[in-house]
């Protein structure tokens, strides 16, 4: 190693030692200031307290003689008028009791007892007669309310009821078509839409309760159907006629829609027509005018 190394060396651990004092040099300040500032904080704190007891021993501001004489209160003695200690509660507040009458002191128990029962009225009628003729007696009918209606109002009022009653209308439509229809093809439809066939020889529709309301007839002589051969198609018939006589069980508007219902029904399936009882065309107005009539015919009945 050489002089310049030596010498190098030598430096770097004299500025090192230096380094290290100068570092505890300076933790050894930082220490006691920090120490100063604590023991400084503590001494304000002491004198801050001290001062503070200091003050409470210190006497308030005194009063003046203006607010001492507002709150000073003397003791007086009440004082009761004269007027109120001279009452007393004995004489002055005793009710006189009522004096009895000497006529109720001499009254018995028994006219006590007679004057407190009830009184019986007798009530005497002169002349009590029946209400029928005189000499006569009463009849049951006699005694019977008439309610304030006349006898003659009431014969009045069934015979109007006898007169309003209307007379029965018969309704008829016809199915016909341009040829004849086989007598299977007709069976087979009208039982389709509801009509059995009946001990009459015919077809009918019945109500609920198994009553007749609308017929169904052959159009030919004598009217009847060949029940007993269902499918011979050698037999044919010209037509049917529906038929509807009011009045029936059910109501005249509702059995006459059914009745035009079915007739157009027949008609689709038989391909054929709608006629009246006089064999003429039925239009959409002589269906609806029909019913009309079965509404008049109703509301005519009430």
């Amino acid at each position: 190693m050489n002089e310049l190394q030596q010498v190098l060396l030598i430096f770097a651990i004299i500025v090192i030692v230096g380094l290290y004092i100068l570092q505890k040099v300076k933790a050894r300040n930082s220490d006691n200031t920090a120490q100063d500032e604590t023991e400084t904080k503590e001494n304000t704190s002491r004198q801050d307290a001290y001062n503070a007891l200091k003050e409470l021993g210190e006497a308030h501001i005194p009063l003046s003689s203006r607010t001492q004489n507002r709150l000073h209160v003397e003791d007086e003695a009440e004082q009761v008028p004269e007027s109120q200690l001279g009452l007393s509660f004995g004489q002055e507040f005793e009710v006189e009791k009522p004096k009895e009458s000497k006529a109720a002191e001499g009254a018995t128990e028994a006219d006590i007892e007679t004057h407190r029962k009830p009184k019986h009225v007798v009530l005497e009628v002169e002349d009590m007669k029946p209400i029928g003729s005189e000499g006569e007696p009463a009849s049951a009918s006699d005694y019977e309310p008439s309610f304030g209606i006349p006898e003659e109002g009431i014969q009045k009022a069934e015979s109007d009821a006898d007169v309003e009653q209307k007379e029965p209308q018969v309704f008829a439509i016809i199915v016909m078509g341009t040829d004849d229809f086989l007598w299977p093809k007709v069976n087979q439809t009208l039982q389709g839409v509801g009509l059995v066939p009946s001990e009459t020889g015919i077809f009918v529709k019945n109500d609920s309760m198994g009553n007749e309301i609308i017929r169904v007839a052959n159009l030919i002589e004598p009217g009847t159907f060949p029940l007993d051969q269902p499918t011979n198609s050698e037999l044919k018939t010209v037509g049917v006629v529906l038929i509807l006589e009011l009045p029936t069980t059910v109501k005249a508007p509702a059995v006459m829609h059914d009745m035009i219902m079915m007739s157009r029904k027949i008609s689709q399936r038989l391909n054929g027509r709608l006629y009246d009882a006089n064999r003429h065309l039925l239009k959409e107005s002589d269906l609806q005018a029909m019913r009309d009539a079965a509404v008049a015919y109703e509301s005519s009945a009430i």
